[in-house]
């Protein structure tokens, strides 16, 4: 690719790579991978040397730090120095991946394309490569991250240190490989394009999705097949959805049952009608339930944070863990992210990325390595939509683009 440095592209690839991935023998299941920790605190260095550009990620970031700051000395009594270094490296390393993308434009999209397929492939030959140890009774296999047994038939964690995350990253994944498909054909695509396109990635995403156990999977892929649903075809669809959601109890599957339950449950918006029926989707589930119920717009540290953990402070469960740590900073600091994420990430507020960003992400950009691994990889395809746009985006285009169909989610 003429112009650009190949050190500061395997760079950025490295960055998606190492934050969407937990090898466990590496970064262990601790809370804290410190591998990570020392490649985010080594970003600021490749900025300042490569792209010391200010750029809107750079701005809004600053800001960030500052409600973050004000929140934890605000607080002194919990304010720990660690946590706001850790909480800030991961910042400092998308803004250097931001100004990779942006002011260095190491990707080209064929490049990017290429890359979406391998890393979507890896995760699927280690999660068979798993499956086929469990399968033989081996149980614990370091070496291929497989370190616990989930008892969920020949469900696991591939290249993440649990079925969710995985679930997750290759959900965004396989949305990013559809989006730059949808450049290179200049329409919204049936799935006979993406499957003609991508034959193996294809095959190895569904047989993730459907086989790693995991109820998250479920709940991405019924978000996911909003693509295919065209307007005209709308009406007739609610229906035939009606009618799937009244036959999941009879459907002896676990990972589908546990979708269907943790969603029943996350229509009651009791706390603790979602804890007795997940205790893992509770996890997940929670901070928004918390976030809609019991958010207090008159207090004053709503809007600026009642300071460091304050969210954990009654433990995992309780009302005060709220989505995008608006518990800990404040809900000012909540809306800049959300301004971020809106102005760097996600092209389209009205979007399967939208849908993603609140029910698999709880949009919060937390301490949590594979969100940061995700937002990185919708910074990419942004990065090329607003080429196209421009209309100087160069990629092998498809000489037969068919017509041109309008999809009801798929922009």
């Amino acid at each position: 690719m003429k112009g650009v440095d190949k050190k500061l592209q395997c760079f950025a690839l490295f960055l998606i790579v190492v934050f969407c991935v937990r090898y466990i023998p590496i970064d262990t299941r601790a809370g804290v991978s410190y591998f990570k920790f020392v490649v985010a605190l080594f970003c600021p260095f490749v900025f300042i040397v490569f792209s010391p550009k200010i750029s809107k990620a750079f701005l809004l970031i600053v800001v960030y730090a500052l409600f973050v700051l004000f929140a934890s000395m605000m607080h002194p009594q919990t304010l720990r120095w660690s946590t706001i270094v850790y909480n800030l490296s991961y910042w400092l390393m998308f803004l250097t991946f931001y100004n990779l993308i942006y002011e260095r434009q190491v990707f080209d999209a064929d490049f990017f394309i290429r890359f979406l397929k391998g890393f979507i492939i890896a995760y699927f030959v280690l999660l068979v490569i798993q499956q086929v140890a469990i399968v033989a009774g081996v149980k614990y296999l370091p070496v291929i991250n497989l370190t616990q047994f989930l008892d969920r038939g020949i469900g696991a964690n591939s290249f993440s240190g649990e079925p969710s995350v995985s679930a997750r990253v290759l959900v965004v994944l396989f949305l990013a490989l559809v989006r730059m498909f949808e450049l290179k054909y200049e329409r919204g695509l049936f799935f006979r394009d993406i499957y003609r396109e991508a034959k193996w990635p294809t095959i190895g995403f569904l047989w993730c999705m459907l086989t790693m156990g995991s109820g998250t999977a479920f709940v991405a892929l019924g978000i996911l097949s909003l693509y295919f649903v065209r307007r005209q075809y709308a009406f007739v669809m609610i229906p035939l959805l009606i009618i799937f959601y009244s036959i999941i109890p009879y459907v002896d599957f676990v990972p589908l049952q546990r979708a269907y339950n943790a969603f029943n449950a996350f229509l009651t918006l009791d706390v603790d009608v979602i804890m007795r029926t997940d205790g893992s989707a509770a996890a997940r589930l929670m901070p928004l339930v918390n976030t809609i119920t019991s958010l207090d717009l008159t207090d004053w540290e709503t809007w600026f944070g009642h300071g460091v953990d304050h969210a954990l402070s009654d433990g995992l469960f309780s009302s005060k863990v709220m989505i995008g740590g608006i518990g800990d900073y404040g809900l000012l600091s909540f809306i800049v992210m959300q301004i971020l994420v809106y102005t760097c990430a996600i092209r389209h507020f009205f979007s399967l990325e939208t849908l993603f960003w609140v029910f698999i992400f709880n949009m919060t950009l937390g301490n949590v390595p594979f969100q940061w691994g995700c937002l990185m990889i919708f910074t990419a395809v942004r990065y090329f939509q607003e080429q196209n746009e421009r209309g100087v985006l160069i990629m092998d285009k498809d000489e037969n683009k068919g017509v041109n169909e309008k999809f009801y989610l798929s922009r």
